[in-house]
């Protein structure tokens, strides 16, 4: 199945798609490009997000936030602001030293970074306190008066200047782990400015490198960028003082990792914290884990009353970022092409603060190996602090700065042997039974497949990676095929609750935030139980009420909570079953329930609606519940265990064109695949897909944070580029490989992104000959590569005539 986007960008779906579009099929929910269920009310401004949510007696909030990168502060007089008409309470560090104070510390992993900063501040943007007023605009004026003192300290920007030897250090001590940290990474035995360390060892590889036949040693770069959501962080936090309790309306797509951290910031019991999450416009990982709902629920607390924040956009990009990344890769492979061993260390940096660094540095570093078949690997995963923004999760979690290494490093590779990059991909790839570096055994491969589809999306072949257009732009051909780990292990809940009236309510922890996740949730719900989609209603994550879930992310909303949302719709559908066999007197076994009627196998006149059944049962409801629990996890000695439950395939290739004066690239066809198994709503599923290539595009040649000093000079939309309409590629293809029957469900919300980035970065290296390894790929990097190209043929022409 594929679908495409015509010149104009309006989505079609290529002949032979015959699902797409087509009417809902009564008991048939599953494979049908269903609207999304809030599509109206998304369209007509009617959906409530967290931006629009009110209480009673609110008030409004803004931080404070250092102007340096790092400093010691020597003094803070909040006086002036206190005084300030209209001013509620200010939040500082010395009010976390009040009997019964909440803890002043947080961190998903290692308790490290501070509510509000006392003593120190560790990059530009480090809030120091926080403002509750009766206006926005009265808390922003409060701001500006309150005074604080700073002693400038030395600062590390960079993965360089924070290994160097006698760097200066982010935190002098090592932070507190928390109780519920990761067992994978090393978070003890590292020390300078290294927060974690993963690695993987498997089998000789200096030895196998001295035997292999060539070896390629190159650097690769990728920097930080921000997610750019359309929402921003948004938080409406109530402390109750009187009952002791803690409700909190967030747009985050972790509930339970917030309501945990809040309990453990207030030495609450989970019973005693709430947290409700609306419909998000967006979070690609930044909104993952307790963010601000920390600082807001602290002041909410001081100033007993409800407190809402609103991040201004330029504070959004202050808030988390994609790590940046230098990879230094070794491969190498005899002269028939054979991948031999991997030695690899990644940097990655950090930021001041831990986050989901130390998972994210395990999955990108073992990444780096690819959907390849290697003997030897040595893998040395590091994350940095740095005096920068914090750096977390991000859409594809570690495999996009991994892949942009490892693929172009694919193509270095082919072009010494002089073996067709796709042939040499094709000759290595991982195959079904066969063990990963990791250890663990692929249960599916179908690396083959996709490298296959996305070769002849661009009609490849070994002549045609690279030419000239009519009008003297260069024109060059890539390839990239990835694999992409999902969290494990992992635990998500549901339940459902089918009412007398035939209607369904599925309570589920799952995020809405624009990618259809209720949609299909209530196609799986509906078809599990046999009832129509549009009986079916799921409802909005609520702590108080709705079973857990771990997160909603990783590419793991589907194939998670939709096999618990199933299996909890499939006790419902045979309860309802045995409650219809003594009316229809027949076997629960031979009972089929599909389009809200309960009827005889066979002999489908025998029947009785669902409604009916309850009601001539006196059955006010029917409950169930549903579980996916997975296992797994690494050696923090040597990386071998089982990395992930199952593993994301996808693969993409390019076109582009380079105006050789300028520098400038153009895409004028990019196709991505993905590995689906079962799709459950192809249009949304293709949407997904289209989303991922486009990120994908805009990081390989738009996107960069730019710091100086260790200040962001490029908080805003008119600064920071993006990819926009009048970057679209002329042709832009998504395919999803599917199985036939009841194959197993993966996610596709990143897959598409990893590959996408490192074709176009062999599609300029096939068009120009001069290899691009710095992110983003602007037309200022292409000419100096392509300068220093021809600066390296001079210079070989000038030492063969000296020879001569």
């Amino acid at each position: 199945m594929s679908g495409t986007l015509d010149d104009s960008g309006a989505a079609d779906s290529r002949a032979g798609d015959s699902r797409a579009a087509v009417p809902v099929a009564v008991g048939a929910a599953v494979g049908q490009s269903i609207d999304v269920l809030q599509a109206r009310s998304r369209v007509d401004g009617t959906v409530e997000f967290a931006l629009n949510a009110e209480v009673p007696g609110m008030t409004h909030a803004r931080l404070l936030r250092s102007p340096y990168a790092h400093a010691r502060i020597v003094s803070m007089d909040v006086s002036a602001a206190e005084r300030l008409p209209g001013v509620v309470s200010v939040l500082t560090a010395a009010d976390f030293d009040r009997p019964g104070a909440p803890h002043r510390y947080h961190g998903p992993v290692v308790r490290d970074q501070p509510v509000v900063c006392g003593r120190r501040v560790r990059f530009a943007g480090d809030p120091v306190a926080a403002v509750a007023a009766e206006s926005e605009e009265i808390a922003t004026a409060a701001l500006d008066r309150i005074e604080v003192v700073y002693e400038e300290l030395p600062r590390v920007t960079t993965v360089e200047e924070a290994m160097a030897d006698g760097a200066p250090l982010v935190h002098d001590r090592p932070p507190e782990v928390r109780d519920h940290g990761y067992a994978d990474v090393r978070l003890a035995g590292v020390g300078g400015n290294v927060c974690t360390k993963f690695q993987l060892r498997k089998g000789d590889v200096d030895a196998a490198l001295a035997g292999s036949d060539v070896v390629v040693d190159r650097t690769y770069h990728t920097p930080a960028v921000q997610h750019v959501t359309m929402e921003p962080h948004v938080v409406l936090a109530t402390y109750d003082r009187r009952a002791c309790a803690l409700s909190v309306l967030s747009s985050t797509q972790g509930p339970f990792a917030v309501r945990d951290a809040l309990c453990e910031m207030f030495r609450l019991p989970s019973s005693s914290v709430r947290v409700v999450v609306p419909p998000l416009g967006g979070g690609y990982g930044a909104k993952t884990y307790a963010k601000f709902e920390p600082v807001a629920a602290a002041l909410s607390w001081k100033a007993g009353r409800p407190v809402k924040l609103v991040l201004p956009r330029d504070e959004d990009f202050l808030s988390l970022t994609k790590h940046a990344a230098t990879i230094r890769m070794r491969t190498g492979a005899t002269f028939e092409g054979r991948l031999v061993a991997r030695d690899v260390q990644i940097f990655f940096n950090g930021g001041a603060y831990a986050d989901i660094s130390p998972r994210l540095i395990k999955n990108g570093g073992y990444s780096c190996v690819g959907p390849y078949d290697i003997p030897h690997v040595r893998i040395d995963s590091y994350a940095l602090y740095t005096n920068l923004p914090p750096a977390g999760a991000y859409r594809g979690y570690g495999v996009s700065q991994a892949a942009w290494a490892y693929e172009q490093q694919m193509d270095e590779l082919a072009d010494v042997l002089g073996i067709d990059p796709v042939e040499l991909r094709r000759r290595n790839l991982l195959v079904k039974g066969e063990a990963y570096a990791t250890g663990e055994i692929m249960d599916e491969a179908h690396w083959e497949a996709l490298l296959d589809k996305a070769a002849a999306a661009v009609d490849w072949s070994p002549d045609s990676r690279r030419g000239t257009g009519p009008s003297g732009r260069l024109r060059g051909k890539g390839v990239a095929v990835i694999l992409k780990s999902t969290v494990t292990p992992s635990t998500t809940h549901a339940a459902v609750r089918l009412d007398a009236d035939g209607t369904m309510q599925v309570f589920s922890s799952a995020v809405e935030m624009g990618q259809g996740a209720h949609t299909v949730l209530a196609q799986l719900a509906a078809d599990a139980a046999g009832i129509p989609v549009a009986n079916v209603h799921v409802t909005a994550p609520d702590t108080q009420y709705t079973p857990y879930d771990q997160t909603t992310s990783s590419s793991r909303t589907t194939r998670a909570m939709g096999g618990a949302v199933t299996k909890a719709a499939r006790v419902v559908r045979d309860r309802v079953r045995r409650l219809a066999s003594e009316l229809l007197e027949a076997d629960p076994d031979d009972l089929v329930v599909s389009g809200g009627t309960v009827f005889v196998a066979g002999v489908p006149s025998r029947n009785l609606s669902v409604a009916e059944v309850c009601y001539r049962t006196r059955t006010g409801s029917i409950s169930g519940d549903g579980d996916v629990v997975t296992s797994g996890g690494l050696d923090p000695e040597t990386g071998q265990g089982v990395a992930s439950d199952h593993w994301h395939e996808g693969a993409a290739s390019a076109e582009v064109e380079i105006d050789p004066a300028t520098g400038k690239v153009y895409v004028t066809n990019l196709y991505v695949a993905a590995y689906a198994g079962r799709v459950v709503n192809p249009k949304l599923a293709r949407l997904q897909m289209h989303g991922s290539a486009l990120f994908g595009m805009s990081h390989a040649l738009y996107e960069e944070l730019v710091f100086d000093n260790g200040v962001l000079t490029n908080p805003n939309l008119s600064e920071y580029s993006i990819v926009s309409m009048g970057d679209m590629p002329r042709h832009l293809e998504v395919e999803l490989l599917e199985e036939p029957g009841e194959a197993g469900i993966h996610g596709l919300g990143e897959t598409g992104l990893p590959p996408v980035i490192a074709a176009l970065g062999n599609a300029v290296a096939s068009a120009t000959g001069a290899r691009v390894r710095q992110l983003p790929m602007t037309p200022e990097r292409v000419l100096q590569a392509m300068e220093a190209r021809g600066a390296t043929e001079e210079r070989d022409a000038l030492r063969g005539l000296e020879e001569r």
